[in-house]
């Protein structure tokens, strides 16, 4: 099973984004991340399939709501303590794969804060709900 890729996508979904969304969090496997929040910044692109977020009559029902896509990283965020960039992005991704339309989920998280000679150290996955891996 491959991922489908962002051009055989091109014609059938629409490329959605969030760049440089910044949340407070509590993560990071080291005793000194363990005392207070850190930043995360957070880049995503979501491929929607076209009739789920296409309005032929300029309804927000009618098409896939951005908040619905910011309330899971939010709310993943909030969770508790974490301690790798790869267990939060896991669980982001997921809950991001199960929202209706979304064939396709690039998602980047990187900690601003971690070194203070380096802009940021982040992670990137690609993923495809199980049934857009087996349309493939």
């Amino acid at each position: 099973m491959s991922l489908p890729t962002p051009e055989s996508l091109r014609a059938t979904c629409r490329r959605i984004f969030l760049r440089g969304l910044r949340l407070s969090c509590r993560i990071g496997a080291y005793d000194h991340e363990r005392t207070a929040p850190q930043s995360l910044l957070i880049d995503c692109d979501l491929w929607v399939r076209l009739d789920a977020s296409t309005s032929s009559r300029d309804a927000l029902e009618d098409v896939f709501n951005y908040d619905d896509a910011v309330a899971v990283l939010r709310e993943e965020a909030a969770r508790g303590h974490t301690d790798l960039q790869e267990t939060l992005l896991d669980r982001m991704i997921e809950r991001l794969c199960a929202l209706p339309g979304v064939e396709l989920v690039r998602l980047a998280t990187a900690k601003p804060e971690a070194y203070p000679d380096a802009q940021a150290v982040g992670i990137e996955t690609w993923r495809a709900p199980s049934s857009a891996m087996h349309n493939s």
